[in-house]
């Protein structure tokens, strides 16, 4: 069973794209070490993979990669001061115009059958306004689900904040398993603790074969991917601008 296999039995683009692949991400270097350096054992590694699917692997995999990114998400939400959509709609924050705001305010306060506060109220009780807040974010979040085909843009804009929250959720994991497969290579091939009992056997360097090579790259490239672009300011990127994307479709509803 190939990857493409893998992926091609998880149907929906939101679970493929945001849940299944951070979690491929996240296991790659393993799979590539485990190909490259030990090629007897994939015939194997294969029927442990195909056992593990037929089981529900992916729908574990999918699951634990959803878990971990909504346990983070609640956590970020907090240190930003709450969810971006509810931050938008605010009147002190500056993002939207204020003519935009009033726009959205007076769609969404219709929809929901509440009227939303003023600067003043907002003011007044910060908690009380962002009830309302975040109730019209939820009639948006249901009324566009629906019609893939029309709202596509927020479809794509989700995807990526999923999958980058998703991928931050599993972010140690994959840290620890990159920087775990590259040593494992490194002592395989004896360039780290080596016959002559050396802590970097430099002269091995030049003798690495092409598979020992490709998994080092592998996960050394994972390894700079997870600590330098999923990170939470990437994510907070991709947070608000799905946020954006959402609140537009005040004006297309």
């Amino acid at each position: 069973m190939t990857l493409d296999d893998i992926v091609s039995k998880v149907t929906d683009p939101y679970d493929r794209q945001a849940r299944l692949y951070p979690a491929l991400l996240c296991l790659l270097p393993l799979l590539a070490l485990i190909a490259l350096l030990y090629a007897p054992y994939v015939s194997a590694l294969t029927g442990v993979v195909t056992i593990a699917i037929s089981c529900g692997g992916l729908f574990l995999m999918t699951n634990i990669c959803r878990e971990m990114g909504k346990r983070l998400e609640e956590k970020l939400f907090r240190e930003w001061g709450g969810k971006p959509t509810t931050q938008l709609l605010r009147y002190r924050d500056g993002t939207i115009d204020s003519v935009t705001k009033r726009r959205y305010h007076a769609f969404l306060a219709a929809k929901i059958n509440t009227p939303f506060p003023d600067l003043n109220q907002e003011l007044l009780d910060p908690a009380k306004a962002d009830e309302a807040y975040q109730s019209g974010a939820r009639w948006l979040l249901d009324h566009t689900r629906p019609d893939k085909g029309k709202f596509d843009l927020l479809l794509r804009e989700n995807v990526t904040y999923g999958f980058r929250r998703n991928a931050l959720g599993v972010r140690p994991l994959a840290i620890t398993v990159a920087l775990g497969c590259l040593l494992w290579a490194l002592a395989k091939e004896q360039i780290i603790f080596g016959t002559n009992r050396r802590v970097f056997e430099w002269s091995s360097l030049a003798q690495l074969s092409p598979g020992a090579i490709a998994s080092l790259a592998a996960s050394a490239v994972m390894f700079l991917v997870w600590v330098f672009f999923f990170t939470k300011t990437s994510l907070r990127t991709s947070a608000f601008t799905f946020a954006q994307t959402l609140l537009r479709t005040c004006d297309t509803l």
